[in-house]
């Protein structure tokens, strides 16, 4: 049996912004300050705000100074049947 201490955590597809600050690894105060993405409204309160999961992922990985502007791999080449295509480099601009 698993114990609770062993499992990943649960982060649901609409986070509210408490959650969502958590996710991204910030402060309420900084993620208010930083964060473009907005959330959605389930109801006419704040308190029916949330965040979807995935356009936090998504801003998240543009501010990634690791990765090129645009993939190079795309969601095609995963479930392609072909041979994978040798792809050169791209230069990159300074």
């Amino acid at each position: 049996m698993v114990k609770d201490s062993e499992r990943l955590p649960y982060w649901p597809a609409a986070l509210n912004k408490k959650m969502a600050a958590a996710y991204c690894g910030l402060s309420v105060d900084t993620f208010n300050q930083i964060c473009p993405v907005r959330p959605i409204q389930f109801t006419a309160s704040a308190w029916g705000h949330r965040y979807l999961r995935q356009s936090l992922d998504n801003w998240l990985l543009s501010l990634d100074p690791n990765s090129s502007s645009k993939s190079t791999i795309s969601i095609a080449d995963f479930f392609s049947d072909s041979p994978p295509v040798k792809r050169r480099p791209r230069k990159r601009e300074i």
